[in-house]
């Protein structure tokens, strides 16, 4: 479930998680204010569709009781419609039961609101199971008759009589619904109203199953005035199937779309300032301290293989402590979360290291390093001494031993003691977001990312932009130049550096300067620089591919191994883990 909307639950993300979670609320402000000021100019009669659905409370409660005692699967199919017909009702619906067809045969509608050329743009189905105390989900089988099986024409937008026949067949919900969204005339959106969840499909979406579930006991148990509102928002005829205009789902989505690319973009950034900056500090370090030559093509690959692998390692720890569902990082754990963890130290990354001993000490690598260590070795409780001891303040960290926690595979900076102020600035840049400008030249305060509510599909693209990417030295002094035309300069494009002696050779439009406005972007001989690199990726072969795709691959490769045209099973469970 969304962890701001209790009850919503977002399935493989319909909108991004940290859209939903972080930004929705604020873009659904217009919205709220428009009910209120037809409230306002009503008078005290009308109730504005979050408190019209939140009234539906005490009477969405009778029905669960009464349906989870009624035996005959057509007393609970008329219970069932009964209370969604006052469920839309309250959402500005007016469901009027129809049928239509498609490839598979005829569906029954609860109802649907159609174009004012009769083309169907959603439609609404009523998904109650035959067994008593089952669960209606998209699994759940519902009726499907042959065509000219029903009496009358099956024709859309027509309610047929004798639709109790039992010339039909029990098909899985979401077999419908993926029938319907393949009709020659499909709608847009389908509601399917299960016993205690309202589910909204989108055509577009639904290829990659990302819907929205809206789950009813808790909705209208808690009524909490937030949920209500986006709950309202969402599925209120006038939001999401007006009689003219953009849907406000369309309006949502190209917004969470927008900001899902910001938060990625920030990434980037961060990672690409970050990987300098490690860089750099490895070779201050390892030319002045340990007095090794640092230079060359091979160095600078080796550095920036290493600068990557330590990105991704923080990457892995923000997103995996961030999500403690997921099993692995005890975050419940005290000891662990306030001893060990990443995420405590975020909340130094706004700490002002004043003192020369708190810029140039080792706190933060040295925490990092251990951290590192016991992901990779793992880590498991002390021996149980005093049989009365408690293990309130243990902790177990199964090992992961994987290239990208094994030290061997960073040799260049498991040497190098990073100063406190290094990893304080990498850790600030990989929590926060940019600094932006507003529409009134200000700056918008800066946000906290968080990886909580971040999709796999925004780390993927961020994975798969620094592919591109390669570390070089700089063989003598260079300035970075750009075209005249690009009114700003952007260190995740193409880069163009010039020797000192050819710089009055570019104009003012063509020069890159310092964030001051006034000092050309200089980088000294020696520096590490880690930009965008033409085709290596491509020629490297190396991408991230979309979870959608993964998937289909994934499905359509097990099945050749899970079952025979007859149905059978062609390989077990063990014998498809030992496939190489």
């Amino acid at each position: 479930m969304s962890d701001t909307f209790v009850g919503i639950e977002n399935e493989n993300e319909f909108f991004t998680q940290h859209y939903l979670a972080a930004i929705l609320s604020g873009d659904l402000k217009q919205t709220q204010q428009q009910w209120r000021d037809t409230a306002a100019a009503a008078g005290a009669g009308y109730r504005t569709p979050p408190n019209a659905l939140a009234n539906t409370h005490t009477e969405y409660f009778r029905y669960h009781e009464r349906i989870e005692r009624l035996k005959k699967s057509d007393e609970r199919s008329d219970a069932h419609r009964a209370i969604f017909t006052t469920l839309l009702s309250a959402l500005g619906y007016s469901p009027q039961p129809e049928y239509v067809e498609c490839a598979e045969g005829v569906v029954q509608l609860l109802g649907a609101v159609r174009r004012s050329d009769g083309a169907p743009f959603l439609y609404i189905i009523a998904a109650v199971s035959d067994a008593e105390g089952e669960e209606a989900t998209l699994s759940t089988p519902l009726p499907l008759w042959a065509p000219g099986a029903v009496a009358g024409e099956a024709v859309a937008g027509v309610a047929t009589a004798g639709a109790d026949t039992e010339d039909h067949q029990m098909v899985e919900a979401e077999t419908l619904v993926s029938a319907l969204f393949h009709a020659d005339e499909a709608p847009r959106f389908i509601l399917v109203c299960g016993v205690t969840d309202i589910y909204l499909l989108e055509r577009g979406k639904w290829p990659e199953k990302r819907l929205l579930r809206f789950h009813l006991d808790e909705i209208l148990g808690r009524r909490e005035a937030a949920t209500l509102d986006v709950v309202a928002a969402l599925l209120h005829r006038e939001c999401l199937a007006p009689d003219s205009g953009d849907t406000l789902v369309d309006t949502l989505d190209d917004r969470s779309h927008k900001h899902a690319f910001e938060v990625s973009e920030d990434l980037k950034y961060a990672l690409q300032a970050s990987i300098e900056r490690l860089g750099n500090a490895a070779v201050i370090h390892i030319r002045e301290v340990q007095k090794k030559k640092v230079f060359g093509r091979d160095i600078a690959d080796q550095l920036s293989r290493e600068c990557l692998t330590y990105m991704y390692r923080l990457l892995f720890l923000f997103y995996i402590e961030a999500r403690p569902e997921l099993g692995y990082a005890p975050m419940g754990s005290d000891a662990y979360r306030l001893g060990y963890s990443l995420d405590r130290l975020r909340d130094l990354e706004i700490v002002d290291l004043q003192s020369e001993e708190a810029r140039h000490g080792t706190y933060l690598n040295d925490s990092l390093t251990l951290l590192f260590r016991m992901l990779h070795d793992g880590a498991r409780p002390a021996a149980q001494q005093d049989l009365t001891a408690s293990y309130t303040h243990s902790f177990e960290l199964t090992p992961l031993r994987t290239h990208l926690f094994d030290p061997k595979r960073t040799p260049m900076l498991s040497s190098v003691p990073f100063a406190n102020e290094v990893w304080r600035d990498i850790i600030e840049w990989m929590s926060l977001t940019r600094t932006r400008s507003t529409s009134r030249g200000r700056f918008a305060r800066r946000g906290r990312i968080s990886y909580a509510t971040l999709g796999i599909n925004q780390l993927g693209a961020v994975y798969e932009a620094l592919l591109s990417y390669r570390g070089f030295f700089a063989e003598t002094d260079l300035f970075e130049v750009k075209a005249a035309k690009d009114k700003e300069h952007d260190v995740l494009k193409t880069a163009y550096f010039v020797p000192e002696d050819d710089i009055e050779q570019y104009t003012d439009d063509e020069r890159v300067y310092e964030s001051d406005g006034v000092n050309l972007k200089r980088y000294p001989r020696g520096t590490f620089i880690y930009r965008l690199a033409g085709r290596d990726r491509q020629t490297s072969a190396s991408y991230y591919t979309p979870e959608v795709l993964t998937r289909c691959v994934v499905r359509y490769a097990l099945k050749e191994l899970l079952e025979n045209e007859d149905g059978s099973p062609k390989k077990s469970a063990d014998e498809i883990l030992d496939v190489t």
